[in-house]
């Protein structure tokens, strides 16, 4: 594998722009990437610092972890007086808090690919048992490395089609050859709805619940997980108490490995039965890659998108139909859905971690 889902230039002057001098040597770029992202989801929530009790407002953020120690990031004697502080697996939720004197819970959460979904899913619990009224949540990782390609590509997890790398990430495509490894970061503002309504906020949807579940025997990709899957969204959906008939829109895993696609399909005909033929279901690892700790924080807020504008991203590179994959991928071209309701968003990880988020568009 020669390539990679790297940040744009363009990334990198705002990061330069935004970041003090001096926090830039305390801090790795995955903390600094969360920031800018937390930065952006506070200003698109409207929510004022200072209106809130600081005790009840919470970070969790979730990191593969090891972004966090990235060997491709600043060094030099004016960095290593910082190590243990830029190092820190917490630091990425740290910042956020320190900077917007945040007094609640701040940590971080590693679940490897599943990491942004559990950071959600804790924020949640934590606002559900009423420690706090607000939280900033999501994923990053900072992991396109020459060191970490050649660990995908020993497990062959990774798209090798070098010649062709613009359409090469195929989520169940017949011909997907593994994913592409990419950087990114995503946060939201989770609120409980009566803290939400008392301040008028713009709500993009309601969050009802989750399911986890963990395999961590699961240490191939060769494995079949297909039960793992199905035991995932049955769990979801039991927790958010929504039933089966209700979810218009799956936000797929699609990793576009050969063998997770077909389990994620086969573990969606288990629960849905026939309906799964009548569900829309894309993957934006299609478009994006797979930003690993940053992936399901990404998907998460798409979903949410897709509830507030009834408008379903597509699944890109979908030519040719395998025979273990036959549903509907909303292939290549987005669409409209009318009357869209409610929804999941799929987070399986290699290493046997896994989160079903359920959504709706009405509390």
């Amino acid at each position: 594998t020669k390539f990679g889902g790297q940040l744009p230039e363009d990334y990198y002057k705002l990061e330069k722009e935004k970041t003090p001098k001096r926090l830039f040597k305390k801090t790795v770029l995955a903390s600094r990437m969360i920031r800018l992202c937390a930065q952006e989801a506070l200003n698109d929530s409207a929510f004022q610092i200072g209106q809130t009790d600081p005790y009840r407002c919470g970070v969790i953020i979730g990191t593969s972890g090891a972004s966090v120690r990235s060997p491709d990031d600043l060094d030099g004697p004016s960095t290593q007086r910082w190590k243990i502080v830029r190092e820190m697996i917490n630091a990425p939720a740290a910042w956020i808090s320190i900077e917007n004197r945040f007094r609640g819970p701040s940590y971080s959460i590693s679940a490897g690919y599943a990491s942004g979904s559990y950071a959600i899913a804790r924020a949640f619990d934590l606002i559900q048992l009423g420690v706090i009224d607000v939280a900033i949540a999501g994923g990053v990782d900072y992991l396109l490395t020459q060191n970490n390609v050649k660990r995908g590509n020993k497990l062959n997890l990774l798209s090798t089609r070098n010649s062709d790398f613009r359409q090469d990430v195929r989520p169940f495509d017949k011909n997907r050859d593994g994913f592409v490894l990419s950087d990114g970061g995503c946060a939201v503002v989770l609120e409980s709805y009566r803290h939400a309504h008392q301040r008028n906020a713009e709500i993009y949807a309601f969050m009802q619940g989750y399911g986890y579940f963990s395999h961590p025997g699961r240490s191939l990709p060769s494995h079949n997980i297909a039960k793992d899957m199905e035991q995932t969204i049955e769990l979801a959906l039991g927790n958010s108490g929504l039933s089966r008939d209700m979810i218009a829109y799956v936000n797929a895993s699609g990793t576009a490995s050969i063998n997770d696609d077909a389990c994620e399909t086969a573990a969606l005909k288990q629960v849905f039965g026939q309906q799964a033929h009548n569900l829309l279901i894309s993957s934006q690892k299609s478009m994006i890659g797979h930003c690993v700790g940053g992936a399901d924080a990404i998907e998460f807020a798409v979903t949410a998108l897709t509830l507030k504008t009834q408008k379903i991203p597509p699944t890109i590179n979908f030519q040719n139909q395998d025979p273990d994959c036959d549903l509907d991928y909303v292939p290549n071209t987005m669409t409209t859905i009318a009357d869209y309701q409610s929804a999941i968003t799929n987070s399986f990880g290699f290493g046997g971690n896994n989160c079903v988020i359920a959504l709706t568009k009405s509390p």
